[in-house]
């Protein structure tokens, strides 16, 4: 028997990276899994991963009426939500000096105001269930790199969201909830590949010299942990962020 049979889960930006992989596993470990993201595309790619377990439904993280839709769907496909699983967000690589006043707005609506609203949305059902959530934070929401990896204000929306993750659970243990946030490292997928050329034999230098463990993170990396978090297992966890780094920040990271 799998970690989480019998769960239903809900990830959001399921179509690459992280949160395919956190699909996927979801599905081998027996839940039934709903993936949200923008790109159909994308999302149909993961399903056929796993068509018995996963299916999709298009949904714009910012958009409160697909928000709603996408907890509906979940509920009308398999009857209840046991997990959700915040992964969607936007990235940004760039100088604090260069960042427009309109990419600030979007990081932090995106990254930080829309998955609290998702995650308030989302209560009544984790409510009845005695469901949990994993938010996916980042090392930058704790960590400075010196000299600046260009990462102040996505690194201070990720910070948001950790003390989101802290400060309301508090409030959700009394209904049943557990709520965490897994915080990777520099991790493969389109965000990393967008800020870092891991092809380079100097950045896999550094790499190796900032991480114990000597290597770029791989998505299951990651998608390990998260359903760790997101099972019985960590029944008794709750208010934690939880870094998957490979250990950067213990090394001068």
């Amino acid at each position: 028997m799998g970690m989480l049979e019998g769960k239903v889960a809900l990830v959001t930006g399921a179509g690459t990276g992280i949160g395919k992989c956190i699909a996927t596993m979801f599905a081998a470990e027996g839940a039934k899994v709903v993936i949200a993201a923008r790109r159909a595309e994308k999302l149909e790619e993961t399903c056929a991963l796993a068509p018995d377990a996963i299916s999709w439904v298009r949904m714009d993280l910012t958009d409160e009426a697909e928000r709603a839709a996408a907890l509906d769907t979940v509920i009308a496909r398999h009857g209840k939500l046991d997990v959700l699983v915040s992964n969607a967000g936007a990235q940004l690589w760039k100088s604090f000096a260069d960042t427009s006043n309109d990419e600030i707005e979007e990081i932090y609506r995106t990254n930080l105001s829309s998955t609290v609203r998702f995650v308030k949305q989302a209560v009544p059902w984790l409510e009845m269930s005695k469901g949990n959530i994993v938010i996916i934070s980042s090392t930058a929401g704790r960590y400075v790199l010196s000299p600046s990896q260009l990462l102040s204000v996505y690194g201070a929306s990720k910070a948001g969201l950790n003390q989101f993750a802290r400060a309301v659970a508090p409030e959700l243990g009394p209904l049943d909830i557990r709520i965490n946030a897994v915080a990777p490292g520099l991790t493969r997928g389109e965000y990393a590949d967008e800020g870092v050329d891991t092809s380079n034999p100097d950045t896999q230098a550094w790499i190796r010299s900032v991480t114990p463990l000597g290597r770029i993170g791989e998505p299951a990396d990651i998608a390990r942990v998260v359903t760790f978090m997101a099972s019985n297992m960590a029944s008794w966890v709750t208010g934690q962020v939880i870094d998957a780094s490979g250990g950067w920040q213990i090394s001068g990271g």
